[in-house]
């Protein structure tokens, strides 16, 4: 499971949820997504540096060490909170709801779409069918071939821009 897809969905699911309104959690509440993106720039740099790459070994080790902490976090204080402040049924929807946004949440990291709504649900949609796509094609992480993937989408939506164009004027 991809770390991206986990903190998109993350951060787009408990926030207004009851992490936000658990009183002894502000600090975790407001650090966390800061962790996220901290954690997103380093799975995005280190997959542009080749493996071996000693500047890669570390940024995996940070990235890693800020997982391990979130995870903690989480684990002790904010599942705990929920736990306080919601019923079982409750905690059940909002567990479907998370497990919906983390199936179409995107595969890899991008580090500049933003992390709230509106912006995450409208970039969230085509970035996941991008990764998706990348993903089943077996298209590496390397710069190259992602200017080759991008070059090759669009040149596909520019041939159906032509083909919309085409059949509005004739009709």
């Amino acid at each position: 499971m991809s770390v991206a897809r986990l903190f998109r969905a993350s951060d787009g699911r408990k926030g207004p949820s009851g992490a936000a309104r658990a009183a002894d959690r502000p600090a975790l509440v407001c650090r966390q997504p800061r962790e996220h993106q901290q954690i997103d720039d380093l799975v995005a740099d280190f997959e542009r540096l080749e493996a071996g790459d000693p500047e890669r070994e570390e940024k995996v080790r940070r990235a890693f060490a800020l997982i391990r902490q979130d995870i903690r976090d989480e684990e002790a204080l904010l599942l705990p909170g929920l736990q306080d402040t919601m019923d079982t049924a409750r905690l059940r929807r909002l567990g479907a709801a998370w497990e919906a946004v983390r199936r179409t949440a995107p595969t890899h990291p991008h580090p500049v779409i933003p992390r709230r709504r509106p912006g995450n649900a409208v970039l969230g949609v085509p970035l996941s069918l991008y990764d998706r796509t990348r993903d089943a094609l077996g298209l590496g992480d390397s710069a190259s071939t992602m200017k080759k993937v991008t070059a090759g989408l669009a040149a596909l939506l520019a041939s159906a821009g032509a083909a919309i164009a085409i059949v509005r004027k004739r009709y």
